[in-house]
Formats: C-alpha cells, sequence, structure tokens
C-alpha cells in the first residue's frame, strides 16, 4: 500500500486557524452539496456499512440544522457522519478549525492501567504520572465514548490511540457539554490510590517548555520510538530484536521521486544486509520482529524482506518468531503482520491493532470549495483474509503498566526471555 496520511498518528497535525485567514463566511450547503456529489463518486465503496439513504439523511440534517452552529461545530457534526460510514481512513479534517490557544497542557499515555499524565508545563508538574478519572466531575469513560465519535471506531485500540489527543482540546470539550469556562477541573489520582484534584486551564505545550515523567530507565522500543528501523543482538539470550517502526525508506521516496528528501532517510536495503548478516554470524535462539509502534506507509518493501525473512527461518527451524503487535499498529504494517502469518509459524504479542486485515487505503483528498477542509478517502479495498476482523488479536496479550513505563520494563521482552 501507498503511502498515506495516517488517520491514526496520536494526533493530525495542526494548522494556523482559516477562520483567521478567511474574509467571507463559509457556505456550508455549498460544501455539503459538494461532500454529497462528489464522495460517493471517488470513494471505492461508501456505502460499504452504511446506505446511500443514510448518508445523504445525514448530510440534509447537518444543512437543515435549525439552531446556528459555529464553523467548527458544522465540521465536527460531519465529521461524526464519516465516521459512522465505516472506513477510519475517510475523515474530515477538522483541524484547522481549533484553536490551538485552547488546548489543555499535558500530554495522556494510554497505559493496561488508565490515563497518566505524561507531560505538563512546570506549574502543574504535581500531576506527573497521575491518572485521570474525571473532568469537571464527569467521568473518564463517559468523556471517552463521546470523543469516540469523532472516529471510527473499529476497535478498542483506535480508542486507546486518539482519544489522549482529542481530549486536550477544550473546544471538543465544550462541543459535548463538558465544560462551559476556560479552565477545567481534573480528578486524578496518585499511584497509591489517594485522589487529587488540580485545576488547569489552556496554554501552549512543546519540548521547550514541558516537564515529563522521569523513568529510570528506556525500553529498547521505546527509546528508538522515532526510528524508521534498527536493531540490538543480546548474546546473553541469544535473542535478536528487530524493530521496524516505519514501512517507508530511502529506496521508497527515491522512488516518488524526491531524492533530496531521499537522501535524509535510513536506506531498508542497508538495514536488509546487516540483519541477516547479524542472523548468520550470531547464535540465535528467539527472533523479535516488532511492529507495534508502525502506523504503515508501503508494504511492499516489508513484504519483500518477510519472505527473504520466512525462507531463512525455515532452514534454521530451531530460530523462535514473536512478531509483536500494538495499538499504532495499522494499514501497511498490518499488511506486513499478514505476511508474517502467511509464511511463518510466528506467535503474535503484545495488544490488538488499530487497523483491521481486511480495510480500506489507498488515500486519495478532496477540499471542500468554501471551507477549504480536506477530506480523505479510500480508493482500494485490502482484503487479506476470508474472516471479517475487527483488529488483528495477538496470540498472547501484554500490555505495558505504568509502573513498567516507569522502570524501563518490556513485558513482552521479559515474556520472550522466559520462552
Amino acid at each position: 500500500m501507498k503511502q498515506i496520511i495516517l488517520a491514526l498518528s496520536i494526533v493530525w497535525g495542526f494548522s494556523l486557524s482559516l477562520s483567521a485567514q478567511r474574509e467571507q463566511p463559509i457556505d456550508w450547503k455549498s460544501d455539503l452539496d459538494y461532500l454529497a456529489k462528489e464522495l460517493p463518486a471517488k470513494h471505492c465503496n461508501l456505502f460499504a456499512k452504511k446506505s446511500n439513504e443514510y448518508f445523504l439523511s445525514g448530510i440534509h440534517a447537518i444543512s437543515n440544522h435549525p439552531e446556528k452552529q459555529t464553523d467548527l461545530q458544522k465540521a465536527l457534526k460531519i465529521q461524526q457522519l464519516l465516521a459512522q460510514m465505516g472506513d477510519s481512513h475517510t475523515m474530515l479534517n477538522f483541524y484547522p478549525l481549533l484553536d490551538n490557544d485552547q488546548f489543555l497542557p499535558f500530554h495522556l499515555l494510554w497505559t493496561s492501567d488508565g490515563l497518566h499524565v505524561l507531560h505538563t508545563l512546570p506549574e502543574n508538574q504535581a500531576i506527573l504520572g497521575y491518572k485521570l478519572s474525571s473532568i469537571n466531575q464527569t467521568p473518564i469513560q463517559q468523556i471517552i465514548d463521546s470523543l469516540s465519535t469523532l472516529f471510527t471506531v473499529d476497535n478498542q485500540s483506535v480508542v486507546k490511540t486518539m482519544v489522549p489527543g482529542l481530549i486536550r482540546s477544550l473546544q471538543l470539550l465544550e462541543y459535548f457539554g463538558f465544560t462551559d469556562s476556560p479552565q477545567v477541573e481534573l480528578s486524578l489520582e496518585k499511584t497509591d490510590g489517594t485522589p487529587v484534584r488540580h485545576t488547569i486551564k489552556p496554554a501552549t505545550l512543546d519540548r521547550n517548555n514541558r516537564v515529563s515523567v522521569k523513568p529510570d530507565s528506556m525500553a529498547f522500543y521505546l527509546k528508538n520510538e522515532r526510528t524508521f528501523f534498527t536493531d540490538a543482538y543480546s548474546p546473553d539470550e541469544q535473542i535478536y530484536h528487530i524493530l521496524y517502526n516505519r514501512c517507508w525508506s530511502k529506496e521508497l521516496e527515491a522512488e516518488r521521486g524526491d531524492q533530496q528528501k531521499a537522501e535524509a532517510m535510513p536506506s531498508f536495503k542497508s538495514f536488509e544486509t546487516k540483519t541477516l548478516r547479524t542472523l548468520a554470524k550470531n547464535p540465535v535462539r528467539k527472533l523479535i520482529f516488532d511492529l507495534r509502534m508502525n502506523g504503515g506507509g508501503d508494504s511492499r518493501q516489508g513484504t519483500s524482506y518477510i519472505e527473504t525473512l520466512a525462507d531463512y527461518l525455515n532452514k534454521h527451524p530451531q530460530i523462535k518468531l514473536y512478531v509483536v503487535l500494538g495499538r499504532q499498529t495499522f494499514s501497511s504494517a498490518i499488511l506486513n503482520a499478514m505476511d508474517f502469518r502467511r509464511l511463518t509459524k510466528t506467535v503474535f504479542i503484545g495488544e490488538e491493532t488499530s487497523g483491521k486485515p481486511n480495510h480500506f487505503g489507498e488515500v486519495r483528498s478532496i477540499r471542500l470549495p468554501s471551507s477549504q477542509l480536506v477530506v480523505q478517502y479510500s480508493t482500494k479495498y485490502f482484503k487479506n483474509t476470508d474472516e471479517e476482523l475487527n483488529t488483528l488479536a495477538p496470540d498472547v496479550i501484554l500490555e505495558t503498566s505504568f509502573s513498567d513505563l516507569k522502570k524501563g520494563i518490556d513485558p513482552i521482552y521479559e515474556w520472550v526471555k522466559k520462552q
């Protein structure tokens, strides 16, 4: 699958508010008429889950809403309708209508034991590591359920991936009726379960001004989460850990014609050669192929590599193979996981994937004529199994707790060591 705009990246990129650049008000009727005509015509099968009548009825309801709505409210209504159509790649990017100054200054991490504050501003550092239980006395699960209407919920991994970013927007909290003031009250729990309340208001949070949870150490996969691909060999355990975070490379970028951009990227051909040499020259009892942080790109290089790897493993049956899945495993990474299922005797470990084995893809986009907002849509359906699965589930489910994270423990690696 060719490189796509990843719907399930932690959050779409922010941009300057379109309203600040626009002189004329948005003609939402023309945008909705355009969407009603163009999206069904361009999408490969928009009505796989919901009918044309359902879609047009939703468009009509938004267009003829009796109460005056803001541009953001209109856009969110459209996105909620698109989310119900059942294709996680088809969406309206409403982010340009969000005010960058209306985000709460914290980043949340969803671990096996809840949503924890990972980053915030120095004035809020007392809540670092605490678990969020409610906002303005609204239980966190109710907020999660409401925010989940803004994207296609194929499975709970999608929810765990998307919600931590969305929950920071004061405007989204206002849209769902969870706040009506410029600040909110957080109810949290300390690590010992002691309840804490903390008032917080919107502010800019970035790498230059934030304070963070300080782990004792960092697991290999987290330390290298921004790396396209890398590896680590442990001679003591005779475990070879291959981390494959991006279905992209110098070669694929050059194929698209951007040679200058390609030069800044790592070569997958070189990496492939290195890994095969490592396997050949070192005693390896267990091979971990880690896809838990891989959101997709182009599956072809992975498929070709996995075919080579499968041939090697067939000739060396003493090596046990473990493929790691996670909530960020999506799109082309799903296709590569299915390659392993097809070609090897692997054990899948980790968490359920956000992406489905059978899924829409090959994403293109249209721009609504008045608002200039972008709508992504799928042009191809990928069928990889006769089973209709909402996720690719691991054989062994292993989740990271907040305590694991702080201690630098990777429960997946620890489990593999014991096998």
